[in-house]
């Protein structure tokens, strides 16, 4: 997967975890920060595989490794590819999903599930005075 591609598949899981949280979670952001860099499905952070993976971490690296965003963001952090590499392709795999939480907004995220259960409440209402 290119850095892109970890972005956009790391932003709609978070997507799918945000689905799962309580309303009063959805309004602490720092708590939704926690969440979603502790969930297997989002980074693998806990685990050390992240679970929503559909192919091996091994094919999902390949297209990461050279990418110049993900360098620039992998060497701001002071990490030494040598040791996250020692620990195999789950880590690099691991590593890519954690700084791709860097370009996703959280807000934007939040404010797209609280309408979406707007819009599936109305729904919900509107369908109980139809019958």
């Amino acid at each position: 997967m290119t850095y892109a591609e970890y972005i956009e598949e790391t932003k709609a899981n978070c997507s799918k975890v945000l689905a799962d949280c309580s309303e009063s979670e959805l309004l602490d952001f720092e708590h939704i920060r926690k969440i979603l860099w502790e969930d297997d499905r989002v980074t693998g952070v806990v685990s050390g595989y992240c679970t929503s993976v559909k192919t091996s971490p091994s094919e999902n690296i390949k297209g990461v490794l050279f990418d110049s965003q993900f360098l620039k963001d992998f060497n701001e952090r002071d990490m030494n590819m040598q040791e996250v590499m020692a620990y195999g392709p789950d880590a690099i795999d691991m590593v890519a999903r954690c700084l791709a939480l860097k370009h996703i907004s959280i807000r934007e995220l939040v404010e797209h599930e609280q309408r979406r259960r707007i819009r599936h409440q109305r729904e919900q209402r509107k369908n109980s005075l139809r019958v």
